[in-house]
Parts: C-alpha cells; sequence; structure tokens
C-alpha cells in the first residue's frame, strides 16, 4: 500500500506540474459546451491515455521520447487552433482520445524511470495504478477548477473573443513546445 500512495502522489504531482498535460486540458475545457460532453472527451482521454501508459511503463512499446514529446506539443497547437477554427465539435472526444495515446507515452516516460527502483519489490502494478490513479485525480482537481470558470466566463459579452484569444495563446504555446521539443532546446 506504501507503493500505491506513493506513485499516487507522483502521478498527482505530475499532471499538476505539466503544463503540457494542463494546456492541453485547458483547450478542451474551453468549448466544452456541457459537463456531458466534457466528460465524453476526458473519458476518452484518460481510456487511451490510460492504456499507452500501462503498455510503455511494462517496456511492451517503446516510444522515442523526442517524438513523444513533440506530439504532445502538436497535441496543444491543433485543439487550440481547432477552438479557434471549429468550436463545435461532436467528435471531439476522437481527438481526445487520438492525442491520448500520445500523452500516456509521455506519462510514462516519467514513470518507467521511477518503477526501476519498485521492480524487484514485485510492487509494479501498485506502482502504475497508484501513479496512473494520481493523474486522474490531477485531472478531476483541473476540470473542478476550470469548467465553472468557463461557464462563469460565458456569461460575458465578450465571451467569445476571450475564449478565441485563450485559445489562441495555448496554440501559440504549443507551436513554441513543439519547435523547441523538435529542436532539442
Amino acid at each position: 500500500m506504501e507503493t500505491f500512495k506513493l506513485f499516487f502522489g507522483l502521478g498527482l504531482q505530475h499532471i499538476l506540474s505539466g503544463h503540457d498535460h494542463l494546456l492541453f486540458l485547458a483547450a478542451l475545457i474551453l468549448v466544452a459546451p456541457s459537463i456531458a460532453d466534457l466528460t465524453k472527451v476526458i473519458t476518452a482521454f484518460t481510456i487511451t491515455h490510460s492504456v499507452t501508459l500501462v503498455l510503455c511503463a511494462l517496456n511492451i512499446i517503446r516510444l522515442d521520447p523526442v517524438i513523444t514529446e513533440a506530439f504532445i506539443a502538436a497535441s496543444i497547437l491543433y485543439v487550440g487552433v481547432e477552438n479557434v477554427v471549429a468550436p463545435v465539435q461532436r467528435r471531439r472526444w476522437i481527438v481526445a482520445g487520438l492525442f491520448g495515446l500520445v500523452h500516456g507515452s509521455g506519462f510514462s516516460g516519467h514513470l518507467t524511470d521511477l518503477l526501476k527502483a519498485v521492480m524487484s519489490q514485485g510492487g509494479v502494478w501498485q506502482a502504475i495504478t497508484g501513479f496512473n490513479l494520481g493523474i486522474e485525480a490531477g485531472q478531476i482537481i483541473v476540470i473542478a477548477i476550470l469548467f465553472p470558470l468557463v461557464l462563469w466566463l460565458r456569461r460575458s459579452e465578450k465571451a467569445g473573443l476571450i475564449i478565441t484569444e485563450l485559445s489562441r495563446a495555448i496554440a501559440a504555446t504549443g507551436l513554441v513546445l513543439m519547435v523547441q521539443r523538435i529542436g532539442g532546446t
């Protein structure tokens, strides 16, 4: 149980300190028309990133970290741009699910290094489960804070403009991150 608790905390810390993952979540939250739609989108993202997190953490699949990080940045750029050009998306859950595959690999990069310490103790599944649930708890915290703020913002006369400008800023940040990650800086 100690391994589970430790890795839960590490997963929570990882998501709450991961500016790239937070930007991606914020972009999804900004244009979600309802909590039901947001739940569908976040569920697709969660399922797919959980699958790749486990597969990568157990070394069943291996993805190049540089490529993974560049694709995570590209996901931020894509969703930010999509928010501006086509904010109403009926199938956003598909996009979130596809990008979740890449984000899961990114989450696992940190986890894989930490797993080496518990491999000999037989606590691998406790560690993976704890880490993943920590990430999920962090996502819930972010959603619980941001979605009510977005709902409040939508009551403003300038809501469309503000959401568009925030989405542009998110897209621009995604572009900068992508260039940095491709360039190795």
